[in-house]
Formats: structure tokens, sequence, C-alpha cells
């Protein structure tokens, strides 16, 4: 009998991962997000808000009674502490729901960092906003510039850097502004109350993606990303990182270190962080794969299919990865973009596709009619464009160019 799962949140390609590595799904979805084509993919459904516990762990219990699950699965943001919640409730292997919030929640993986004090592992100054003078305060204590963003935030919504006191209030005033945000089509499923704030570190954004093995931990590759000038916004992300080998050897003495402190037992992870003179510092870390397309280019590069590891691992249908395999080539995505208002024609997709070197397009399902909001984080985008290139500054630029290739007209909304 094929190994099932139970999968919380997710898309169409996380069906095929599954199918792929021979599983069975029953997939846990809102309901106004579960589309009809979705049926034949799957052997079971929950239908329902599943970041409502209360609501949804009677229905868990159901169906685990009806379809008999052995393993939980989410490779979405909003569905990882559920997916804990529901290892817990039922005795199922992977992280708990403890484990998983350590993710999840900034401040709780900051408070988790200082008090481990791991050698490899560098803590950062970090609090919780309690009101205006938090800003303050948090300046005179550790300097400027510093960052404020939410604690449960994701994909750099409401991430506001503070560069003197002037910019105190107006910073107080934007994250009072983000709060009374409702019409954005992601906000229904974070939590925007809990701020951190965080010191600064100054460079280059970089991730890592790793996978853990019964708690050993493998970095299979680093991802370099290239942010928007003026913004917080990652519209580039590239593999393999231009880095150093010493560079390499401290993150993968980090990445290891860090995983630990957290206790993360099982699964993929992606961790951003940046180098200071104290060698790499994590700016946060989820434990799922990246977004932005980056499992399409570390399996193009590395020959690594994390979706795969995460379906087969739990079921002892795949090995560890004892070493990560070296980089053959480069590849990059980039951020489509288009003026805000009420999308009127989406042109050279096709032609973007036929290139022998565009590696994977996902724009979400964008279509003549939806409303393209301003700039304000990744979420905003349209979508990415992945391509592959002989090293990583040819693949960053033509992952560029491809992205450029493709025509988003708009108009005013209605």
């Amino acid at each position: 009998m094929a190994p099932r799962i139970l999968l919380i949140g997710g898309n169409p390609k996380h069906f095929h991962a599954a199918k792929a590595a021979g599983c069975e799904v029953v997939y846990v979805q809102n309901p106004d997000e579960f589309k009809p084509e979705y049926g034949p993919l799957v052997v079971g459904a929950i239908l329902a808000d599943y970041t409502d516990w209360p609501t949804f762990a009677p229905l868990v219990e159901a169906a685990h009674r009806a379809w008999g699950f052995s393993t939980v699965v989410s490779l979405t943001e909003p569905g990882l502490d559920p997916a804990g919640r529901v290892r817990d409730l039922l005795g199922l292997g992977g992280p708990s729901y403890e484990v998983s919030h350590r993710f999840t929640d900034k401040a709780v993986m900051r408070r988790c960092l200082a008090e481990a004090a791991h050698p490899d592992v560098p803590a950062i100054g970090a609090a919780v906003l309690e009101d205006r003078s938090s800003l303050t305060e948090f300046g005179e204590r550790h300097g400027y510039p510093f960052i404020v963003k939410p604690g449960a935030g994701t994909a750099s919504f409401g991430v506001h850097r503070v560069d003197s006191a002037d910019q105190v209030d107006s910073v107080y005033a934007a994250i009072s502004r983000d709060r009374d945000v409702s019409d954005h089509p992601f906000l229904g499923q974070y939590d925007l109350e809990e701020y951190v704030l965080e010191e600064y570190i100054d460079g280059t954004l970089y991730s890592a993606e790793a996978f853990s093995f019964g708690g050993n931990h493998r970095v299979l590759a680093i991802t370099e990303a290239v942010t928007l000038p003026g913004t917080v916004v990652h519209a580039g992300h590239a593999v393999p990182a231009r880095l150093s080998p010493e560079q390499v050897a401290a993150v993968e003495r980090m990445i290891p270190a860090f995983l630990d402190v957290l206790g993360y037992p099982d699964g993929p992870s992606h961790t951003e962080f940046k180098f200071s003179p104290r060698g790499p510092v994590v700016i946060e870390s989820q434990n799922r794969i990246g977004g932005a397309l980056i499992n399409e280019m570390v399996f193009a590069v590395h020959g690594v299919d994390m979706h795969e590891l995460t379906m087969k691992w739990p079921h002892g249908s795949v090995s560890p990865i004892v070493a990560a395999p070296p980089a053959s080539g480069a590849a990059a995505s980039w951020l489509a973009v288009a003026e805000p208002g009420e999308i009127v024609e989406i042109a050279g997709v096709d032609g973007v596709s036929a290139d022998p070197a565009t590696l994977a397009i996902d724009l979400g399902g964008a279509a003549p009619g939806d409303v393209v909001r301003s700039l304000d984080g990744s979420w905003d985008g349209l979508g990415h464009v992945a391509v592959t290139a002989a090293d990583t500054t040819a693949a960053i630029e033509f992952s560029q160019a491809r992205v450029a290739d493709i025509k988003v007209r708009t108009r005013p909304a209605q």
C-alpha cells in the first residue's frame, strides 16, 4: 500500500511531488482555495481554515480515522504550525508544534538563540515592540539603523528600516497602517499584531537550503538574494551564491548549529543570513522549502530535489545525503512586476517559455482582470521566471532580461 500523507495547504506542484514519490494525499485547504481539478489528485480532503485549531483538530481526527495518513507535510508558511499541532495530536513523527513555532515566531527564535549563546550562531540585539518608546529605546541601546518586522510575517511585508531617531514617528505610524490593512489577499493567515525589533546587519542577503535527516543537517545549496534598491523586496535569487570557500565553510558550520539550537529533527529548511564581522548571522528561517523557484534552481544546479526528499524521507524511501553534490552551472530567478492596477494583457510568456535556457515560469495564475498591488513585498509581484546559465552573474542578468520580455499592461483599478 502506498504511504499516505496529510498535505496542509500548498498547490498542485506539491501534489505532483507526492505522487512522484509514490504517496497518496489527503489534502487540507481553505474552502475558497480548493479547485475542482485538485479532486483527482487526492484521496480525501478537509476544507476548513486550518489555522483555526479548535475547528481543525476534530476534523483532523476524523480524517485520520477515515483515511489513515501516517505523515504530515506542509510547504506553505501558514500550514507549518498546524502541521506541528497535528503531529502532536496524533503522535506522528516530524517537528512538533513547539519546534515549528521557533521558526514561525521570530521573537521566539531570537530568544532561543540568545539563551543558547552558541559560538557558531552569533546572536543579535532583538526586542518585541511594545509601544512607540520601544523604538526610541532600541535605537539608543543598539544604534541606527535597525529593522522592525512582523513576528509572524513573510515575503518582506511590513518590514521597516529605522535609519535615525527622526524616523521613529513615521515608522510607528507605518506599523499602525500595516495593522489596519484589511484588503491584502495574503494577510488573513498572518498575525501582524506583534512586531520584532532587530539590529541591522549590512550586506548581501543569502539563504542556506538545507535538509535534516534525523538531526543530521546537510546544507544542499546556498542562494544569493538581490534586493531592489531602496526597498526590502528580494527581487532576484541565484544559485550558487558567489561566496569564497572560507565563507561556504562558515555557513556549513553555522547552519547545523542553528538547527540544533532550534531542535529541528527532520525536513527542509530555508535560512536567510548575512555576513558580519562575527561571521554569518541568521536573519530568519523557515522550516520549509524557499519560494521564488528555489527548489527548481537547486535541482538544476546541484541535482537535489527537495520536494522529493520532503515526501520520501518520512517513509524511509530515500537515503540521507552525506554531502551536497557540487554545483554544475548556475540558475537565477527574477520577480515579475507591473504597474499597480487591473491587468489588461500579459504578453511574451510563450516566447520566454520556449527559450531553452528558461528553467521555470510561475506567475501565480495571473490573468487579465486581476489587480496588481503596489510593490510592498514579494507577495505583490506576479511571480518568478527562472533561467540557467554558465555562472551566477550571467544567470542573474539573463533572468532580468527574460522577465523584461514579459509585458504586463494594466489600467487603473475600478
